[in-house]
């Protein structure tokens, strides 16, 4: 039902220099190696492969720059597995920094001809305003000793009242362009009138408006003019495009080979902080597999040209939290594997809690959700996702075909109780019973938490936590004493010596433990063990009632149901048939998504936090990119 992450071994490779490249490349072809610092100090103070690193973040910078100009594909990646010598990466990196300074030279035409297209663009949008004004506007920006003109924009409703005011003063006004409101207008009078035109300006809202300095001329002359420019800008600009693209495939080949360069180079050039050596001895270490141990000594075997020496060795109990952890794959829990990651990723040793995650989770879905005729439309909508997100299909048909289980159980189908005979009964026949068995099955949940907290603190070495703690096997007999005394308080009536002193002594066992482990002054501790047994007890209690939703939403999926059957029974044949139908899609996609994410908080919440602390590190191996 569970499983720990895959056992691990920590590698140890002494190797000549000449022959780390190979090995960074077999080692990388098996995906196998994780990789860790090597030892510091005066046996090994040199990094060999940091000078190569450095070569190789250039080059890889400068082809991801220009891989987005790329517009051809470069071909397949390569086969072969012959080394990329520091030379090699040298000399295509000069080129490629070549290859970017006319890249980036075109790129700069480019930006300055995309301004010049923007600013002809912004002309032409602002002479618009202006084509019904048949003058040379080059004199609307010049002021005369005894005119003055104005270009601006007035609200529309202040229009008329101002050409009124201003016709006292000799000034006429003109209107040329509305939108939304506003009046373009200019307007002409005498400069004699300066201030008193200025406070009715004022007085009506009118905003100044600047006629640019390449209009000089008539809206016409300037609309041609402008038009030519940006048909030469246009031609320009295509012309670059063009040559920035011939520039590229006159290079693709460089490219290519730049590309088959990195992927060769990039196994070794990622060890260049890893790798330790001194005089030509080099020295590698990480962790593998442990199974395939054979398999890597046959591999650096066939591929080494010197010799080398190989050790292998099992992680002591103080690498366990420096220990990558592996999960065993499955198609069928790879998806519930990523629901589990998304609280944390188990540490080495630990219990990895996929299978149980995947099967209590689907039982609760069901639970909650039991209908013959929602699941298979859950089920079946599913199977949509199968090539973009196959785990969502997984999860989903998964989860329709519990909720097409328990429908049987129940008796319903869409919603209809009296439709597919139950093989129990309706939740909401005995709603008292179901919320019973809502707290059953939260007790055993809890209790499988609580071994499997014990299971990780024996396989930790941890073995005070595990007797001891909370968590550990005095938590879970206090957990069960508190249980069957609930269970005789509410079956029976009674609460004798034999309960209390079932609850008391795992509770003294837990409280002498916290009180070790804390430190600080008297009160302090006190203070700290009686909340921390406090917080035991509550959480106990609150974690066994938090399953009661499981029965709440049961009951809630066909109270929904009748819901939207009294709605229907209301309407006319066709107004029942359509409310059925809508009603019990409101019911799939709504109620549907809200009982998966319920179904996720009680396995996070009341499972993964009391055994799982979810801080593992990943498997991360030396791979070859494609």
């Amino acid at each position: 039902m569970w499983s720990a992450p895959q056992e691990m071994s920590k590698i140890g490779l002494y190797m000549v220099d000449a022959d780390a490249q190979k090995a960074a490349m077999a080692l990388a072809r098996m995906a196998v190696l994780h990789p860790l610092q090597g030892p510091d100090g005066e046996a090994l103070p040199e990094n060999p492969a940091a000078p190569y690193h450095e070569v190789y973040h250039d080059l890889n910078s400068r082809f991801g720059k220009i891989s987005g100009f790329i517009r051809k594909p470069l071909g397949a990646a390569p086969e072969s597995t012959g080394v990329v010598t520091l030379d090699r990466l040298q000399a295509l990196d000069q080129q490629l920094k070549a290859l970017w300074a006319q890249i980036s030279a075109l790129e700069e035409q480019i930006r300055r001809q995309n301004e010049k297209i923007a600013a002809i663009r912004q002309l032409a949008n602002s002479l618009q305003k202006f084509t019904s004004l048949d003058l040379d506007l080059g004199r609307l920006r010049r002021q005369g000793r005894f005119l003055r003109i104005a270009v601006g924009t007035i609200p529309a409703e202040n229009f008329d009242q101002l050409r009124r005011a201003l016709s006292l003063t000799n000034f006429l006004i003109k209107r040329f362009y509305s939108s939304e409101g506003i009046n373009h207008v200019v307007l002409f009078g005498p400069s004699q009138h300066r201030e008193e035109v200025q406070d009715l300006l004022q007085s009506a809202d009118f905003r100044g408006l600047a006629v640019p300095q390449e209009f000089s001329g008539s809206p016409t002359q300037l609309q041609a003019d402008l038009d030519r420019q940006s048909g030469e800008a246009e031609a320009g600009l295509k012309s670059q495009q063009q040559e920035l693209y011939d520039l590229i495939d006159a290079n693709l080949e460089r490219l290519r080979l730049a590309r088959d360069a990195l992927l060769l180079a990039q196994p070794y050039a990622s060890l260049g902080t890893v790798l330790k050596g001194r005089g030509g001895l080099v020295y590698l270490q990480g962790w593998v597999p442990a199974h395939r141990q054979d398999e890597i000594r046959q591999q650096l075997a066939g591929h080494l040209e010197y010799p080398f020496r190989l050790e292998f060795s099992e992680p002591g109990q103080q690498d366990f939290d420096r220990v990558p952890s592996l999960l065993k794959k499955s198609w069928l829990l790879q998806p519930f594997q990523g629901l589990v990651k998304n609280f944390g990723m188990p540490g080495y040793r630990e219990v990895d809690p996929s299978a149980l995650f995947a099967l209590s989770y689907l039982l609760m879905f069901g639970m909650m959700f039991g209908d013959i005729g929602h699941g298979a439309v859950i089920a079946l909508a599913s199977l949509l996702f199968v090539r973009s997100y196959p785990g969502v299909t997984i999860v989903g048909v998964l989860a329709g075909m519990s909720s097409i289980l328990f429908g049987f159980v129940y008796g319903s189908l869409f919603g209809y109780e009296h439709v597919v005979p139950a093989l129990w009964m309706s939740p909401m026949h005995d709603p008292v019973q179901v919320l019973v068995l809502a707290v059953f099955w939260g007790a055993g949940f809890i209790v499988i938490a609580n071994l499997l907290a014990i299971r990780n603190f024996f396989a930790a070495g941890q073995l005070e936590q595990a007797y001891f703690s909370g968590k550990g096997l005095a938590g879970l007999l206090f957990y069960l004493a508190a249980f069957y005394a609930a269970y005789q308080v509410a079956a029976n009536g009674r609460f004798g010596w034999l309960e209390a002193l079932a609850m008391t002594a795992p509770m003294a066992v837990i409280v002498y433990f916290n009180w070790r482990q804390s430190s600080g002054g008297l009160v302090e501790r006190i203070l700290v063990v009686f909340i921390e047994g406090l917080e035991h007890i509550i959480s106990n209690v609150s974690g066994t009632l938090s399953f009661l939703r499981v029965a709440a939403f049961s009951l809630n999926h066909i109270a929904l149901a009748a819901a939207v059957f009294a709605i229907a029974g209301m309407l006319g044949n066709f107004g029942h048939g359509l409310t059925v139908v809508l009603g019990n899609i409101f019911i799939i996609v709504l109620e549907g998504a809200i009982v998966a994410i319920q179904c996720l908080r009680l396995e996070y919440y009341e499972g993964f936090s009391r055994f799982f602390n979810g801080k593992g590190r990943a498997f991360e191996p030396l791979k070859l990119e494609t």
